[in-house]
C-alpha cells in the first residue's frame, strides 16, 4: 500500500460510513513491514474509538471492508497461498488436490486474467483488455485527479489508467491483487496459465519500460460500500463488473458518490447473469421479455446511470472480450461500453 496515496484519499471507515452514517478517518496503526514507500505488512484502524475496526495488510493489499473478518474468511485460501513454489512441485500438488479445490480455482482464474490482461508483456498475442481500455479511457473526458479502477482483477486497466496520473485499482481477490501488486513493486510477477485439465505452464510478467514509474496501488475494497469521501475521485472504470456482483444498482450509485462532479467514468458489462451471483430481481434487463424494452440491458443499464446522476456521453455496443480457457478453448463476448460524465 502506498502511503503518499493513502495520505491522499484519506480514506475512511467502511463500517461507519454505511454503517452509521459517520466519517471517521483511518490511521496506519502498525508498520510491520515496509518496502520503500508500500506498507507490505501491517495495521491499519479506524478512529472512531467507539468502532476501533482493525484493517490487516497483507503482502502491500490492505483489506479495508465494512466487515473485514468476513472477507479474510472468504479468502483465507488466498490469503493462506504460498507463493515462489516451483512448478513442478505446483504441479504436484494440483495434481493431488484435483479440480473444483480453492488451489485449482485460484489457480485457474489468476491464469485467465493474467493472460487477457498480460499476454502482450509476455510475448503473446495482444491482450484484448488493452483496447477495451484504451477505447474507454478516450470515451470520457480525460480531467484530473486519481483515478479508480472497480474490480480491477490482476490490474491491467489501472496501469493503462495511469497515464499522468495516480489510479487506484480495487477488487475483493485477494491473490489477483497480490500479483497485481506484486507487479507494481518488483517489476515482475508470474502466474500459472492452463494447458489442459490439471496441467499448467508457467508465465512471467515483465513490466515494460514504459509503465515503469507509473503511480498504482492495489487496495481490497468492496465496490458496493467504498471507504472513500464524496468526490474523490477524477476518473472511474469498471470493467465487466455490473453482472459479477449483488446489487448492480446500488453499485453504480456508489460509484457516483465517489467521482467528482465533471469526471468521467465508463463502463463494460457482456451481460452475462448468473442467480447465484446477482438475484434475477436486480438485474439490469436479461428477464423479463414482456417489459418494454423487451429484457434489453442496454436501455435499463443507461437509464440507471442516469438515475445515479451520469449523462452518458459515448456508447459502444460491440466490444470484443476474450477468455483463454485452455489451449483448445476461447470465450468470446461483446461488451456494451458507455462513457459517462458525472452531474
Amino acid at each position: 500500500m502506498r502511503l503518499d496515496l493513502f495520505e491522499e484519499l484519506a480514506p475512511i471507515c467502511p463500517r461507519c460510513l454505511h454503517f452509521e452514517q459517520a466519517v471517521a478517518p483511518l490511521r496506519v496503526a502498525e508498520r510491520l513491514e515496509m518496502r520503500g514507500d508500500h506498507l507490505w505488512q501491517g495495521m491499519l484502524h479506524c478512529s472512531n474509538r467507539s468502532c476501533w475496526m482493525e484493517f490487516p495488510v497483507f503482502d502491500g493489499v490492505p483489506i479495508i471492508t465494512p466487515d473485514p473478518q468476513e472477507t479474510m474468511r472468504r479468502a483465507q485460501a488466498q490469503i493462506m497461498a504460498r507463493s515462489g513454489l516451483p512448478p513442478v512441485l505446483t504441479g504436484v500438488l494440483g495434481d493431488a488436490l484435483g479440480q473444483g479445490a480453492d488451489f485449482d480455482r485460484n489457480r485457474l482464474h489468476l491464469g485467465l486474467y493474467g493472460w487477457a490482461h498480460y499476454a502482450d508483456w509476455v510475448g503473446g498475442e495482444p491482450a484484448s483488455l488493452v483496447a477495451i481500455s484504451e477505447r474507454g479511457i478516450a470515451s470520457v473526458p480525460a480531467g484530473t485527479g486519481v483515478a479508480i479502477d472497480l474490480g480491477c482483477s490482476v490490474g491491467r486497466t489501472t496501469w493503462e489508467m495511469a497515464n499522468g496520473r495516480t489510479a487506484l485499482g480495487v477488487d475483493l481477490n485477494i491473490a489477483m491483487l497480490r500479483l497485481a501488486q506484486t507487479l507494481s513493486l518488483e517489476g515482475r510477477a508470474s502466474f500459472d496459465l492452463r494447458r489442459i485439465g490439471l496441467v499448467y505452464d508457467r508465465v512471467d510478467v515483465e513490466l515494460p519500460n514504459d509503465m515503469i514509474g507509473r503511480p498504482v496501488d492495489f487496495w481490497a475494497v468492496d465496490c458496493l460500500a467504498l471507504p472513500f469521501r464524496a468526490g474523490a475521485f477524477g476518473l472511474a472504470c469498471a470493467v465487466n463488473l455490473v453482472d459479477c456482483i449483488a446489487a448492480p444498482t446500488n453499485r453504480l450509485h456508489e460509484t457516483a458518490r465517489v467521482v467528482a462532479p465533471g469526471a468521467g467514468a465508463w463502463f463494460t458489462t457482456p451481460y452475462d447473469w448468473s442467480e447465484t451471483v446477482t438475484d434475477k430481481a436486480a438485474w439490469l434487463g436479461g428477464h423479463s421479455g414482456r417489459s418494454p424494452h423487451g429484457g434489453a440491458g442496454e436501455p435499463v443499464l443507461t437509464a440507471t446511470l442516469d438515475q445515479a446522476g451520469f449523462d452518458v456521453v459515448s456508447e459502444y455496443q460491440d466490444v470484443p472480450w476474450h477468455l483463454r480457457m485452455h489451449d483448445r478453448s476461447v470465450m468470446h463476448y461483446s461488451l456494451h461500453l458507455v462513457g459517462c460524465v458525472r452531474r
